[in-house]
Formats: C-alpha cells, structure tokens, sequence
C-alpha cells in the first residue's frame, strides 16, 4: 500500500517494515517531499510524486502545530489523524477533527471531543508510545538513583517546577532536558510529571528503558494500561513527601525494584510500541468499510470548510500573537505572511459560505 505520512513521522519505519510504501512530506530536509514553510496545497505537494505514484491512505501525526497543507480532506482515500495534544490545541483540534475519517486520539478522557461527525467517522484510543530500538534498555551500569528529563518552565507547569525544585532541597536527583536516553538508561528509576493529567511519551519511554517508573497518579485511562507497585510507583500529583518515600524504599529493596522496572519494561514492549500503533492503524483501515466514509466525507465539504475556518482562524491568532513577540526582521515577517494565507483562507471561505447560503 503506498501511504503518505504527514506531519510527525511517528509510524514512518514501521508502515515500512511492515511492507508498505511509505513517503514523508514536511518541511524537514530529511522528508521524502520537501514542503513549503508556507501554506501551500495538495496539488502543489501531489506535483512532487514519483510516475504513477498516489497514496491510498494518508496518515497525519499530530506535531502541535496547525495544518499548513490544504485540501486532504477532499482527496479519494482513508484520511487517518494521529491527535496528542488535545490539552493545548482542544478547541481548533475539534474543529479539524470534521477532515478525518479515522481519529486516533492518545488521552482517552479527550475522544468524544474529537467525534464530531459519528456517522461517518471511527475514534478510538490509542496511547501513546516508545520508539524501538531508539527506546530500549542498553543494559549498563545504573549509577543514578533517580532522574528526571523534561522542560522546566514556571509559566508553562509551575506544579512541575516547585516538585522538582521540591525534591532538590531534599534528595540528590538527576535533571535534564532535551535527550533522555542516556540518563534513563543509566538511572534505577525515573521520575514523571504530566502537564496535564496526560498519560505522556515518558511514561512509556522511562520503562523502555529498562527504569523503575515513578509517575503521577493520573486518569486517561493510564490504569487501564499499567498498575501501581506492579509496573511503576505512583505518587499523588505535586507531593513531594510521598516521592522521597517511594525514591528510598526501592533504593533500600533493589530485588523488589528490578522486579516491577522488568514488569513495565515487558507490559511496554509487549503492547506499547510505535509499531503497536502503526499495525492498529492499518488494522482499522483494513477492517472498515471506509469507501461509504469517504464518500459521506466528500459530500460534505460546505460543513468540513465551516469547520476548517475555525482552524484557519485560530492559526491566524496563534501566527500574530507570536509576531507581536518577535523582533523586526525575517522571523517576524515570515509569520506575519503565514497569518495573512491564514487570513485569506478564512475570508474566502466565510465568503463563499455566505454566497452558497444566499443562492
């Protein structure tokens, strides 16, 4: 099956190693399809395509920005959307929910945000997942008691920031950012905390790395996938206290630790990799009726477009408020050119909505 995957390549080895054709399209120099910075169309990008060569599914990974490429929802095949951050992006994500036959939706609590037209489209829950072999136990020496990798912003999760800080005052914890896998693969256990009540990449990174996962109490199904003191530790949200007493009492039972660390590392491996995801996919592709979808789907452009100025109004918003915080030059150019296109999708389609309701 040759299939295009957009935005994050999420799936992009997996699709292949499961025999299929797989290309890349984004702006990234290492994309099958090289695209625009810039709005731009399916048909600029369909000029790209090898001789004979179109998609018979189209997989989109949700990469936490707004859709640059128009037109999917008009094409002739399974449109699939692989939606995380609905916690950041809920309003706008449920409005360009409307262009998908097929939404995969990581935090379980957010799926019947995204089922906005139930007749035609399939939501279901996927969560999310480790990347192998990226993601794996090396088998190393673990000299790090605890650690933690992640963003520390006090205006973005100040909760994060006072538990981290928290626990610096009290205990010898590792921190970092950016990279983990080197620290996770040297570390007996590793700390989470969710943004937002999310079950998120670390979560399954830290346990594919062989650690003892210390996570948050959380909901989004995260106990219908793993269990307290049989494949992690859970601690409640912000408490500090509770964190160092569980960081002690493995640190003090080390059979017991390596135990429930070797339990979510195989519940992981067994169920939770991008291949998991990718083989769930293609199953329900392949097990739908999703020829009558896309038809429904195609007969509905004018509420789809009235959907989709929502999108393209909130992109505008988000293109602006970032402009108005960027210097003079280039960068601050560039976006206040992307929120005009944004702009003028807007526009022309509100008009042309209004010019279809008048006729």
């Amino acid at each position: 099956m040759n299939i295009l995957h957009l935005g994050n390549p999420f799936f992009l080895q997996d699709f292949r190693q499961l025999g299929h054709d797989v290309k890349w399209a984004a702006y990234d120099r290492m994309a099958d399809f090289v695209l625009s910075p810039y709005v731009e169309s399916m048909h600029s990008l369909s000029a790209q395509f090898p001789a004979r060569w179109f998609p018979d599914l189209v997989v989109v990974g949700d990469d936490s920005g707004p859709p640059k490429l128009l037109g999917l929802e008009a094409l002739d095949v399974p449109l699939v959307w692989y939606a995380i951050d609905s916690h950041l992006h809920a309003r706008w994500h449920q409005a360009y929910a409307a262009a998908f036959d097929v939404i995969c939706v990581a935090q379980r609590d957010w799926v019947p945000r995204y089922r906005v037209d139930p007749e035609r489209q399939i939501v279901s829950w996927q969560p999310l997942f480790c990347h192998v072999p990226d993601d794996g136990d090396s088998g190393g020496l673990r000299d790090t008691p605890v650690s933690f990798v992640g963003t520390l912003n006090r205006q973005w999760n100040p909760e994060r920031v006072a538990l981290i800080e928290g626990l610096q005052r009290r205990y010898p914890i590792a921190v970092g950012s950016g990279g983990y896998r080197e620290l996770f693969n040297r570390s007996l256990m590793v700390l989470n905390q969710s943004a937002a009540n999310d079950v998120n990449f670390r979560t399954f990174q830290a346990m594919a790395c062989g650690a003892l996962l210390v996570g948050e109490r959380i909901g989004n199904g995260f106990n219908d996938l793993f269990q307290d003191r049989t494949h992690c530790a859970l601690y409640e949200r912000g408490n500090v206290e509770q964190v160092i007493e569980i960081v002690e009492h493995y640190c003090g039972r080390p059979a017991e630790r390596d135990a429930v660390a070797r339990q979510g590392y195989e519940a992981v491996m067994a169920a939770h990799t991008s291949l998991h995801r990718a083989q769930a996919i293609l199953q329900v592709v392949g097990a739908a009726p999703l020829q009558r979808q896309i038809r429904v789907r195609r007969s509905r452009q004018l509420q789809i477009q009235s959907s989709l100025v929502l999108v393209y109004e909130s992109a505008e918003r988000t293109h602006l408020q970032a402009a108005e915080r960027t210097p003079e030059g280039a960068r601050k150019q560039y976006l206040l050119t992307v929120a005009g296109q944004y702009r003028f999708l807007a526009t022309t389609i509100r008009t042309q909505l209004g010019l279809q309701v008048a006729c």
